[in-house]
């Protein structure tokens, strides 16, 4: 994908591309006569994936024994412009170990803008990009502000297991930087490394498939998430602008922001699933319906619950409409419902700087030397979440700086001096988090949310158990 440092040119999209910023654009020249209406759906989700991190760095990349180890690879990125040439060698060295090249692929990911590419690894959010006011570190060293955003996002992108988990990232000192996006694209794969693919959005449909069967596991595509009131009935209607190819199609709800097959792996995942599924036209014809209703799924937490459509082409050998999708009816869906209100739960912040000095020696393994966490008022047992997430479940020993509370917390901090971190909150950011209370704050936070509290959690039971008293999303 290119990337653009200003406007683009397409209507739809123009808000987005100027509210990314340095997250860059997709080029598409759409034609003089475009009105915004027909965008190509893969170009959309292109563009709102990029600006969308996913969690799935191995912990083990920034355990202290690794980071010590990798020093020297720190020292040459902190004093290196990543598009010199002459570093091009030294990252793609084949005596870069395993959790080096996990390292900078996540650095790179953060730091540099989609197309830009640093030996194997290729930028995303460009966090330190052409147009972010931290400087460009493709062009040069990184600034202090640079390492500090940089630093910010791997840590929140970190998890002990390495799931490729969807989060909301915010930050009230680089809002423009995390622009909250309209709209979320459905994931279209499952989390673990080891899940099969969801066959009926990543497969063709084979010569034979039944013309008009919903439940055929092929030939589907993504759309967006919505979001609805538990146990509420909700409604939905052909939507989108009208035209002979949206008036006859097939459309599949899947619980959560996932997509999901008609005839789901055993185990299927606890966060995907059917829901309903259906053939919708506008003009009555025979073997359809007008529109599809579900009873909203019940994700066990407070506030809303998360649905994900996708949409087909009733005849197998051709590709979804491109304009094909739905509208709600009523007020127990919001669909397509915004980044915001699909991300509710505030799990924390991150901050710190990976990339600065190694002294003294940390005391545990995660959050070691200049890395630094804290946990909202969400959780009833903050320390086993943040144990779960980047400990795998060990005890809170593993930490060389224990996460504190952001401001409040149902549950004791290990310490009085974390018992309230940051200075405040604006938007659901929090800012002016330190190491610990009274000690000197960081100036680049980035806050995470999640649309599960379980998202991160090794053991489902366990987070369960855990978490049963959850405090209403948000601040």
């Amino acid at each position: 994908m290119n990337t653009c440092t200003s406007r683009m040119s397409i209507v739809w999209l123009s808000s987005l591309c100027a509210a990314a910023g340095a997250a860059g654009c997709a080029s598409w020249d759409p034609g003089a006569d475009w009105t915004g209406g027909d965008a190509p759906p893969e170009l959309v989700s292109e563009a709102l994936e990029a600006l969308m991190p996913r969690n799935s760095l191995p912990a083990q990349a920034l355990a202290a024994g690794a980071l010590l180890e990798d020093r020297p690879l720190l020292d040459l990125l902190r004093s290196s412009a990543l598009g010199d040439p002459s570093l091009a060698d030294d990252l793609a060295s084949p005596q870069l170990n395993a959790n080096a090249r996990s390292l900078l692929k996540y650095v790179v990911s953060c730091a540099l803008d989609p197309g830009r590419r640093v030996s194997a690894w290729e930028g995303e959010l460009g966090l330190c990009g052409a147009a972010s006011p931290h400087g460009d570190w493709f062009e040069r060293p990184p600034s202090a502000s640079c390492q500090e955003v940089v630093s910010a996002c791997v840590l929140a992108r970190t998890n002990a297991l390495g799931r490729k988990v969807r989060l909301s990232t915010r930050s009230n000192e680089d809002s423009a930087l995390f622009p909250l996006l309209p709209v979320v694209p459905v994931e279209t794969e499952y989390r673990d490394a080891g899940d099969p693919p969801i066959k009926s959005l990543n497969a063709p449909c084979a010569a034979g498939a039944t013309a008009g069967d919903p439940a055929r596991d092929c030939g589907w595509a993504g759309r967006h998430v919505g979001t609805c009131t538990p146990k509420a009935r909700v409604v939905l209607k052909p939507g989108g602008p009208a035209s002979a190819s949206t008036r006859y199609f097939m459309v599949r709800v899947c619980n959560g922001i996932h997509g999901c097959d008609h005839r789901t792996m055993a185990p299927r995942p606890w966060y995907s699933g059917l829901v309903a599924e259906g053939v919708l036209s506008v003009d009555g014809r025979s073997g359809t319906t007008p529109e599809l209703g579900f009873i909203c799924p019940d994700a066990g937490v407070p506030g809303p619950s998360s649905f994900a459509v996708m949409v087909a082409s009733p005849h197998p050998a051709e590709a979804p409409p491109a304009a094909a999708d739905v509208s709600a009816a009523g007020a127990a869906a919001i669909y397509p419902a915004p980044e915001d209100k699909v991300f509710t739960f505030r799990e924390g912040a991150f901050y710190g700087n990976l990339f600065g000095a190694v002294n003294p020696a940390p005391k545990g393994e995660m959050l070691s030397y200049g890395q630094h966490a804290c946990y909202s008022n969400v959780w009833s047992r903050p320390m086993a979440h943040f144990t779960d997430r980047l400990c795998a479940g060990r005890d809170a020993d593993c930490f060389g700086n224990p996460p504190g509370a952001c401001l409040s917390s149902p549950e004791a901090p290990p310490r009085p001096d974390l018992a309230r971190v940051c200075k405040g909150e604006r938007n659901g950011s929090y800012f002016g988090c330190a190491a610990a209370a009274g000690r000197t704050p960081w100036n680049h936070v980035i806050t995470v949310f999640l649309n599960h509290p379980c998202d991160l959690a090794g053991d489902l039971i366990r987070c369960q158990d855990a978490f049963a008293q959850l405090s209403p999303p948000g601040p």
